[in-house]
């Protein structure tokens, strides 16, 4: 019996991205997937925020924004009723947006949240398959950017992991 393929990869609006924001070499580690397409994709060096836009359009639009671990502070978990809000917050750097697509991504877009550095998850989906994501995110991150003065602080009341200078 074969298992049932990962819905972000049977979804040829996030495949047509990445194949457009990939380099060639780069490997995926794993995905956080969201609500309406949107996911994180983990890299060997950096992590893409993926916002598919309209599945009509082809070639398919979407916003893209890729940023390099070294320059996360802090992932934030923002829980509502039902759903949760993934949030990559970065120092200086001015996370790299690719629109790809005719017009502004806003316009093509059917759901996109407003943020190019967040995702809506499911609650559940958090809970039972993500959780575990988070916490390497947020080491790939601590060890990209680790420093003598830089060392990883965890919540561990909430989903929130923070990279703190001392």
């Amino acid at each position: 019996m074969t298992k049932p393929a990962p819905s972000w990869r049977s979804d040829r609006r996030v495949r047509s991205l990445l194949e457009r924001n990939m380099d060639e070499g780069e490997s995926i580690r794993f995905v956080i997937e969201g609500m309406d397409g949107q996911c994180i994709v983990a890299l060997d060096e950096r992590l893409l925020v993926v916002k598919p836009g309209s599945a009509i359009d082809e070639p398919y639009s979407g916003l893209t924004t890729s940023i390099p671990y070294s320059d996360i502070i802090k992932i934030k978990v923002t829980e509502g009723p039902s759903n949760r809000m993934i949030k990559i917050h970065t120092s200086d750097y001015q996370p790299t947006e690719v629109n790809t697509g005719q017009g502004l991504a806003e316009s093509n877009s059917f759901s996109l949240s407003n943020d190019p550095t967040s995702i809506p998850v499911a609650k559940w989906t958090l809970d039972s398959k993500y959780r575990a994501h988070l916490v390497e995110l947020s080491e790939l991150a601590r060890e990209a950017g680790e420093t003598p003065q830089k060392s990883m602080g965890i919540n561990s009341s909430s989903t929130d992991a923070q990279l703190k200078g001392e």
